[in-house]
């Protein structure tokens, strides 16, 4: 029998493909407000006249001014420039400044049927909001060669359940929040740490050799797409870095706290020692000491020491470290994977909800999918909620017995069932998104699908 029994694998989540996150209340969500060297996105934002008529009806509809007035409210860190034409805005002027935004605004609101289809041409991320039971010849096609995205409203209260028109406007307002993402990271700069020749670690036929020009290919698609910096570096650069080595030499009263902190939170810990954690502790230090260092704002951390020359028994990683970063709003994953980084940045930046990323398999007969890695968020929710979780040995350890140094530390988290769950990831070079959702296991009796050694072996 494993250490951990079946009801408690009951509770253990399919987490992620690439980036994953668990669906949490909108109230709950983290504030953008207060972000160092984030000035707020512009949003140049144009109201169009809808139908139906206000004098062929006693209904009221809500006002562009308290539709302004929702959005600036529930979108901190956004400027909406109002152009509205039903105030003797006219046309032509709003198309001579859409030639000239992309030096003034990070993106494009049009509230309406855009009845000039140049408006939907500005070449930046524009968001057109159709008004339920208005016009409704918006030119699709235009939509994707132009960075277009829909959205509804639904002013006059049409819908009978008014929880569909709230939810309208929230969906609205979830992708106002994603060009304020943009426009953040054209500011954002990710240290890869990693000994492959590659920026971004692939996998896949291993007889089939890279493009020469690889590396350049993707960061310049990064650069186009996003407008990120990515610096690499390699063991030899954290190895000889004086502060680093003197942090894994001596005592450090910080990672002690740390590593305590972690060991009080847990359900309980198996499979390795108090020492496992404190190193683990240290790597997290380690990890803010580099990015301080370069100037970074996320990280990624794929090799396993601090020292030169290891010994097994000397063996690091930096599971613990990434779920700490998560805590604390920082993206910062134990392996390169830039497509894999830049997901979880778009999620964390845009809605406060950190990622998992795992190796992904499908058991098609029992339609489920497993995801598994030595790291997750304990604040699946983005917020003050923590759900439980596990300190255990590195299924990678070099040392094969047990609570012996060099089985590093990680940690089981135990997700609630009967969640939603959302696997996706971009594809930076190939401009695509991979999704696929689903729901955690579930928490009821007689819905086991695994023995419990499924789970240890994972």
């Amino acid at each position: 029998m494993s250490a951990m029994n079946r009801r408690t694998f009951l509770r253990v989540s399919s987490a992620a493909l690439g980036a994953s996150v668990m669906g949490a209340p909108l109230a709950a969500r983290w504030a953008y407000g207060g972000v160092p060297g984030v000035e707020p996105a512009r949003m140049y934002t144009i109201f169009f006249p809808t139908a139906p008529s206000p004098d062929d009806t006693d209904v009221v509809p809500t006002s562009n001014e308290e539709t302004l007035r929702q959005l600036q409210s529930a979108c901190d860190g956004v400027e909406f420039v109002v152009r509205d034409l039903t105030r003797g805005v006219g046309i032509e002027s709003v198309l001579n400044e859409l030639k000239e935004a992309k030096k003034h605004y990070d993106g494009v609101l049009v509230c309406g049927c855009p009845r000039h289809y140049d408006v939907l041409r500005s070449g930046l991320p524009t968001i057109n909001a159709a008004v339920l039971n208005d016009f409704m010849n918006i030119p699709y096609p235009l939509y994707k060669p132009n960075r277009v995205i829909g959205a509804m409203l639904d002013p006059w209260g049409f819908c009978a359940d008014p929880n569909v028109t709230e939810q309208m406007f929230r969906d609205l307002v979830e992708k106002v929040k994603l060009v304020r993402t943009l426009k953040r990271m054209r500011r954002e700069h990710i240290l890869t740490v990693t000994d492959s020749p590659y920026v971004n670690v692939t996998y896949g036929d291993l007889l089939k050799n890279m493009p020469e020009d690889y590396n350049e290919r993707l960061l310049a698609a990064i650069d186009a797409t996003f407008g990120a910096r990515v610096t690499k570096i390699g063991t030899p650069e954290v190895v000889e870095d004086k502060d680093i080595q003197a942090l894994w030499q001596n005592d450090s009263p910080e990672a002690n706290e740390i590593a305590r902190r972690w060991i009080d939170g847990a359900e309980k810990m198996i499979n390795t020692i108090e020492s496992e954690v404190v190193r683990s502790a240290k790597v997290y230090l380690a990890m803010k000491m580099l990015m301080e260092k370069y100037g970074a704002t996320a990280m990624a951390f794929h090799i396993r020491t601090l020292i030169p020359k290891r010994r097994p028994e000397e063996y690091i990683t930096p599971a613990l470290a990434t779920s700490e970063f998560q805590l604390n709003n920082v993206v910062a994953k134990c392996q390169s994977h830039l497509n894999i980084i830049l997901s979880e940045m778009l999620l964390q930046y845009s809605y406060g909800r950190p990622s998992m990323l795992g190796d992904y398999s499908v058991d098609t007969y029992n339609n489920t999918s497993c995801v598994q890695h030595c790291e997750g968020p304990w604040n699946p929710w983005g917020d003050k909620r923590r759900v439980p979780y596990i300190l255990t040995d590195h299924r990678e350890r070099p040392v094969r017995k047990r609570s012996l140094p060099g089985v590093s530390a990680a940690s089981w988290v135990l997700y609630p069932g009967e969640e939603p769950v959302t696997m996706w990831q971009i594809d930076v070079s190939s401009k695509q998104v991979l999704v696929h959702t689903g729901n955690t296991v579930p928490m009821l009796a007689g819905a086991v699908k695994y023995d419990d050694h499924l789970y240890e072996m994972m």
